[in-house]
């Protein structure tokens, strides 16, 4: 088994720990963790209404990385940790901090032998349009599993009793051909959820990923522990950083037309100057997220000559 502390000041990934991150405190190479990227959906695993907590109104209630232990009789001498992450629509949090926050849960789980049984995805059918978080969410997503885990990740479509048949099957077919077709063909596989709140189904898409016995690390997992790469580096933050810049562009374009209209009427409704500001707010929030995935110069020198 890996030393987990005596490796701690030499790993990069530690660098990006915060005091409040709820890391597992008896990591053991028993466990078989699950990623699960809903609060309501581990509610319905365990059969608790307010285990997690779940978000009723604009405001994300998720911004740390949570573990729920689930004892499975199948499994009698493993513990299955079920974990909870937070999406990239996060009310407190920017997308590169959530993508440290999850980074380092996965890392501190990996160096300590913690085995990933699979990951689950999951997508509201009865949304009409794929934009925005949900984009965001799903490109990162790939980019920290990776095409070898891909294979121990499940696809689970849910909300089907809110949309018609026809309808819901017409969405998923555009998710198979335009948006998942890369991660299905490295071996993901697509679940229908029942109906919300249906124990039974949430818990038939952890048994299938319990029942693939072989492990797979992410693809984060193996550049932050074994590659020692800083989030940086990686592939999600590379990934990240690109759609980051995608984002400032159509940010700065906004602010432009914004400022011009603002000129041409100098006695500028209100609500015009508040868009004026909001955006340039937000102009400034993504500067400061590049800036923060940027390699440094010194790092990069370094990496010439390791090559």
């Amino acid at each position: 088994m890996k030393n987990l502390f005596s490796t701690w000041t030499a790993a990069k990934w530690v660098k990006e720990v915060r005091r409040e991150d709820d890391l597992m405190k008896d990591p053991s190479s028993s466990d078989l963790v699950i990623g699960y990227g809903s609060h309501r959906f581990i509610n319905t695993l365990f059969g608790q209404e307010n285990l997690a907590s779940v978000s009723h109104g604009l405001k994300s209630h998720t911004s740390l990385v949570q573990a729920y232990p689930l004892a499975d009789p199948e499994f009698p001498n493993n513990r299955i940790v079920i974990v909870d992450t937070p999406g990239f629509d996060d009310t407190y949090l920017s997308d590169r901090e959530i993508l440290s926050r999850i980074s380092v849960w996965l890392a501190h789980s990996y160096q300590a032998n913690m085995k990933l049984a699979g990951i689950i995805y999951l997508y509201d059918i009865s949304h009409t349009r794929w934009e925005g978080s949900m984009r965001r969410n799903f490109e990162v997503f790939e980019k920290l599993c990776g095409p070898v885990a891909s294979r121990k990740v499940v696809l689970v479509t849910t909300m089907w009793d809110k949309v018609k048949p026809d309808e819901g099957e017409m969405r998923e077919r555009e998710l198979r051909s335009e948006y998942w077709d890369k991660m299905l063909a490295d071996g993901s596989v697509i679940h229908r959820a029942g109906i919300s709140g249906d124990q039974a189904s949430a818990q038939d898409t952890v048994d299938y990923l319990l029942a693939k016995e072989a492990y797979y690390p992410l693809q984060i997992q193996r550049e932050l522990v074994e590659i020692n790469k800083t989030l940086q580096e990686t592939e999600a933050g590379r990934h990240l950083s690109q759609m980051l810049k995608d984002s400032l562009r159509k940010y700065e374009d906004k602010a432009s037309k914004l400022r011009s209209m603002a000129r041409a009427n100098p006695g500028s409704d209100p609500e015009l100057i508040k868009d004026v500001l909001e955006t340039n707010d937000k102009i400034l929030d993504i500067l400061r997220q590049i800036n923060a995935l940027k390699v440094p110069l010194t790092r990069k020198v370094q990496l010439l000559f390791t090559r």
